[in-house]
């Protein structure tokens, strides 16, 4: 049991906790079979996040220590390289997502400077207007699914009016999210077919964001990519490349993240009807309720690191160039943090769940998210207090991103 399984058990993936259970208990740091570190406790995986020999450049890789090159091929044959892939193999290399400092530091100092707090809190009142038109025809209905209907639109048309897309725009910008999403799995977990669409993707968000990008050059407005544009434009040294990496890595930040958090949070509180009591009839319980929802159903599961040189994590000596996969949700429910993990606690006070990551990746879009969930899912809650399952929930089978296809809910 282990990596290798979950890898290959879609229905594992689906319901995780009890590998991670096990993880934890017996093997919480391990080396799999395909050469793979997995991180499952809380203090392992809050120290390897923020572990300055720890980093994320995946070119630095020692692909002859894994002894896994297929079905993906995304991996190279050489010791030490990595096939240089197709388009967004080579976006990836420009988002800082994937870069260590000095280029990490720069370009994250560059997006910081544009997404501001300030700028995310000023859109407290059209995410609640957004809220309030997409709930009007299920409200009529009677019935929503939740995925398609509310929890992907409403993140996506957030960040597209951040970012300045143009209305016309939107839905083309949202159908590539899915794809760039599945293609930043670690690197032996991209499939063929991920990678592909993946590729399929960046080319159409470079065309268009190649037009948009000329457009704010010429007429800056106030928006997130004229923001970032001129920054390019003072000498920052943001490089078109990299202007167009970032726009695809806040798509998946500030859209595909939320979409999960607002249906796992909501299939969360309907599992356990004291807490979905507590949340509807509580006042002033949103932030703490939100940051319990992210840590006991956050959905980005693991993140794929790299040793840049030999470190020792919890005693095992872990050579460099070593692919180094921290369970987030595992941590989120060790019991040695986290009394009662499985138990949602919406006043859970201290809470250091680890949802949004630690250290220099701490993620960028994390005002957003926070901002989005403690205005929908409260919402949800408190508007339909007899909001319940219509159908056995849809879950996908990925590996990054755990979340919904399809959550079906009656409203009355």
């Amino acid at each position: 049991m282990g990596l290798a399984s979950f890898m290959a058990s879609g229905r594992l993936r689906r319901r995780p906790h009890r590998l991670y259970r096990w993880l934890r208990r017996l093997d919480p740091v391990h080396e799999s079979p395909i050469g793979i570190w997995v991180l499952s406790r809380h203090e392992d995986v809050s120290a390897a996040l923020r572990h300055a020999g720890i980093g994320n450049d995946q070119t630095t890789v020692d692909v002859g220590a894994i002894k896994l090159f297929g079905p993906s091929g995304a991996l190279g044959k050489r010791r030490g390289t990595l096939r240089a892939g197709g388009a967004f193999e080579q976006a990836v290399r420009q988002m800082m997502l994937f870069r260590d400092p000095p280029d990490h530091t720069r370009l994250r100092a560059l997006v910081s400077r544009a997404f501001t707090p300030r700028r995310v809190e000023a859109l407290e009142p059209r995410v609640r207007s957004i809220l309030d038109e997409l709930l009007e025809g299920p409200t009529r209905r009677g019935r929503i699914e939740l995925m398609s209907e509310l929890a992907y639109p409403l993140p996506a048309r957030v960040i597209c009016e951040l970012l300045g897309v143009h209305n016309e725009d939107e839905a083309l910008v949202i159908a590539q999210a899915p794809a760039l999403a599945g293609g930043v799995d670690p690197l032996p977990m991209r499939s063929a077919d991920a990678v592909t669409a993946a590729d399929g993707a960046i080319k159409v968000l470079s065309d268009l964001l190649g037009e948009l990008i000329e457009e704010r050059r010429r007429a800056p407005g106030d928006d997130l990519l004229s923001a970032l544009v001129q920054a390019e434009a003072s000498g920052d040294a943001l490089t078109h490349e990299e202007l167009v990496a970032t726009v695809a890595l806040l798509l998946i930040a500030g859209h595909e993240t939320t979409a999960n958090l607002i249906g796992n949070g909501i299939h969360a509180l309907l599992g356990q009807p004291e807490a979905f009591e507590q949340l509807r009839t509580e006042p002033g319980i949103e932030r703490s309720a939100v940051e319990e929802l992210l840590r006991h159903s956050g959905p980005v599961q693991m993140v794929g690191r790299v040793t840049l040189e030999e470190v020792s994590v919890a005693g095992a000596s872990i050579p460099a160039g070593r692919i180094v996969v921290p369970l987030i949700p595992a941590a989120n429910r060790d019991p040695a943090v986290f009394d009662h993990p499985d138990r949602l606690e919406l006043r859970r006070s201290p809470n250091p769940h680890l949802a949004f990551g630690a250290g220099a990746h701490f993620c960028i879009g994390a005002p957003l998210a926070r901002l989005e969930g403690r205005v929908v899912i409260p919402a949800l809650c408190r508007r339909y207090p007899s909001l319940r399952l219509l159908e056995r929930p849809v879950w996908r089978s990925s590996f990054t991103i755990r979340g919904l296809e399809a959550l079906h809910l009656a409203l009355r």
